[in-house]
């Protein structure tokens, strides 16, 4: 029995835009890879599932041209199956170019609006070049408004199929749930954003601090709150572990419609969670579930987050991005770790720098003020 090929590596710099500096491929992020599965929580920019797609697809565009051969799911229009080439017919067609990303997020319009908040120059810089727009129509984004939509989007994802039925009007009509052709990478952005509200937060009240909560340098890393926003009260922890599941067996799924290709890779990013985010198993008490002889240990235990996706993905998956420093107004650092190493006692980090700078003059033609408009800037730094 044939072993499938391998899928090509995604470098852990991919998570960050891409740095002009000389020395970004050197940097040690740029000679690691993030694994797949991976499920990684904590702060990066909404732009980061774009730059994941586009330097995946860069590093698929540099490999040999490959001509004359039929892409894998060329089907027949009339619905018998493969359709025939004849060889006059034969055209040269370069395979890297069958190479898509999937990136499925929330609501449509928080993700824009995030996007837009965030006010990343780079992205606006790279994004009008030639070879960036081609690369761009190879990324198929899905935005679902709730929870229920993305699960059903999970459940139902699968790859378009010419033997479709058509409309009364002879046009298939457009479902997310097709997808033109099975994507290389499946990346969903911030899930557990899709279960919390915001929360006002009283400047004059310190944060919470957990019972247990380790003292010292890293204690700060235990006290982020989830970007202002909290869980709402209802959401329970079956409610969150059931897209993670459901995100596990669409892609076993997408990786049985091929299995001659390299399998699907996925990565979960979830910038509003922390190492400490978790979720009650139970609903909050109520007269309707109320049950005398279940003890109150039981009904009120509640499971860290990421001990629920080491169960789903794997204890090799989980990568930790956390604070270390900083002002969340102008200058903060961040750490990124995966367990992985930290098992094979390998004191691996990576070192991560956000900060405020201008806008470039093009970002808002019809600002007016005096000051310039300050967007944010996420870098890797050290060696």
């Amino acid at each position: 029995m044939s072993t499938r090929p391998s899928p090509i590596p995604i470098p852990i710099s991919s998570l960050l835009p891409p740095c002009s500096s000389s020395s970004s491929s050197s940097h040690p992020a740029s000679q690691a890879y993030l694994p797949s599965p991976s499920y990684i929580s904590g702060p990066l920019p909404p732009t980061s599932p774009l730059h994941l797609a586009l330097n995946y697809l860069k590093l698929t565009d540099k490999r040999p041209y490959e001509p004359f051969q039929q892409p894998p799911n060329d089907q027949d229009p009339k619905g018998k199956g493969k359709k025939k080439i004849k060889d006059d017919e034969v055209q040269p067609i370069d395979l890297r170019s069958k190479e898509r990303v999937l990136i499925i997020t929330g609501s449509k319009w928080n993700y824009v609006d995030d996007i837009q908040e965030e006010g990343e120059d780079t992205f606006r810089s790279v994004s009008g070049k030639w070879e960036v727009l081609k690369r761009l129509k190879r990324i198929d984004i899905r935005s679902c408004p709730t929870p229920s939509h993305l699960q059903l989007l999970l459940t139902l994802l699968t790859e378009s199929d010419s033997r479709l039925p058509f409309s009364s009007t002879s046009i298939k009509t457009a479902q997310p749930q097709y997808l033109e052709s099975t994507p290389s990478v499946v990346i969903l952005w911030d899930i557990a954003g899709m279960f919390m509200s915001e929360q006002s937060l009283d400047e004059n009240e310190p944060p919470p601090k957990d019972e247990g909560m380790p003292g010292g340098e890293d204690e700060h890393v235990f006290m982020q709150q989830e970007n202002g926003r909290k869980f709402r009260s209802e959401v329970c922890l079956p409610d969150y572990m059931s897209l993670l599941a459901a995100t596990r067996a669409a892609v076993d799924h997408l990786n049985t419609l091929h299995p001659s290709d390299p399998p699907v890779q996925l990565i979960v990013l979830e910038p509003s969670l922390n190492a400490l985010s978790s979720l009650p198993i139970l609903p909050p008490l109520s007269s309707e579930n109320e049950d005398p002889k279940m003890p109150k240990s039981a009904r009120e235990r509640v499971v860290l987050l990421v001990d629920g996706a080491r169960w789903i993905f794997g204890k090799d998956s989980i990568g930790m991005i956390h604070q270390i420093s900083g002002d969340r107004d102008t200058t903060s650092y961040f750490c990124f770790t995966l367990d992985k190493d930290r098992e094979k006692d390998q004191d691996k980090s990576y070192r991560i720098r956000k900060k405020r700078c201008p806008k470039a003059d093009y970002s808002d033609p019809e600002w007016q003020g005096e000051e310039k408009m300050m967007g944010w800037k996420w870098e890797w730094i050290g060696s």
